[in-house]
């Protein structure tokens, strides 16, 4: 029951939850101040990266912002309007840089290319024209042991073995160096890629199939002679020629610009699109501000 005698106490319960919601206040009110001058700060500086073109660190802190200040509206509102500002910048930069690869593979396919020819047979068409070194343009590789690398005009790399001199029924290849040993796949008789006839045991490996002989060659530190072993029902190995060796090599690379060439073309046609899509965003928002 209440009475004059608690009313002191009554008193001074009031006064300590008063002056301690007016510090609570006193101590929100800082903190949010606080917080609304560090990201604007952030703001200042991802607009000051932007203007010195560095992109990457003008989304990284806009990226802060977001994360880190959801409650500063103002602030926010300020860092999307120059987001869109600062990927377009990034994504030309990107193309900038894609377009200055793609010059340079370009070069490369141009300095490599003199060494091949384009074998066209018109009895096949178009899908079956492969690009092999000039040696081998007239070659019948069905009458000799050895191997001979192919890229088709996709950049698919190609390795053809033919075997003649001892058959042992082959399902794979090695090459073997100073630098170790290096297989391909296997590819089992299918009377297709890998076919006998008269004699002869050819198989064509394609792509991830062999590719790794043709980067073993290019980027092992092999020295002397190599190695070509036939693997089947036991192995035959005989010394890797020297246009055989060549041809291996010079394929893959060629196959290699070619493949990275596509790429970049592919991503640049994807960048385009992206930037074409931050533009319309730009225009968007540049459009509700005037409304506003």
């Amino acid at each position: 029951m209440y009475n004059a005698a608690n009313k002191p106490l009554f008193i001074t319960t009031i006064a300590s939850a008063i002056i301690s919601a007016g510090i609570l206040a006193t101590s929100c009110s800082g903190s949010s101040a606080n917080e609304e001058k560090e990201a604007s700060l952030l703001l200042q500086q991802a607009d000051s990266a932007a203007t010195t073109h560095d992109f990457t660190l003008a989304l990284e802190l806009l990226d802060t912002i977001k994360s880190k200040y959801p409650a500063q509206i103002d602030i926010q509102r300020q860092a999307m309007a120059l987001r869109p500002k600062v990927e377009e910048g990034a994504i030309i930069r990107e193309i900038e840089q894609t377009d200055s690869l793609s010059a340079y593979i370009a070069y490369r396919i141009d300095s490599i290319m003199p060494q091949f020819q384009l074998v066209h047979d018109p009895s096949l068409g178009e899908d079956y024209d492969y690009y092999v070194i000039k040696q081998y343009a007239k070659s019948n590789l069905f009458s000799r042991t050895g191997v001979e690398g192919r890229v088709e005009p996709s950049g698919q790399y190609k390795i053809l073995s033919s075997l003649t001199a001892s058959p042992v029924k082959h399902t794979s290849i090695a090459l073997s160096g100073s630098a170790g040993e290096v297989a391909s796949a296997s590819v089992p008789y299918d009377g297709e890629r890998n076919y006998r006839s008269g004699g002869t045991e050819m198989i064509t490996f394609i792509g991830a199939d062999c590719d790794t002989l043709g980067y073993w060659l290019n980027n092992s530190a092999t020295s002397g002679t190599v190695k070509l072993i036939f693997k089947g029902e036991r192995n035959y190995s005989t010394p890797l020629a020297a246009n055989d060796r060549r041809s291996l090599a010079e394929s893959w690379k060629l196959a290699s610009f070619m493949k990275e060439r596509r790429m970049l073309s592919v991503k640049r046609d994807f960048l385009e699109r992206k930037l074409a899509l931050t533009r319309d965003q730009m225009a968007r928002t540049a459009g509700e501000h005037n409304v506003q």
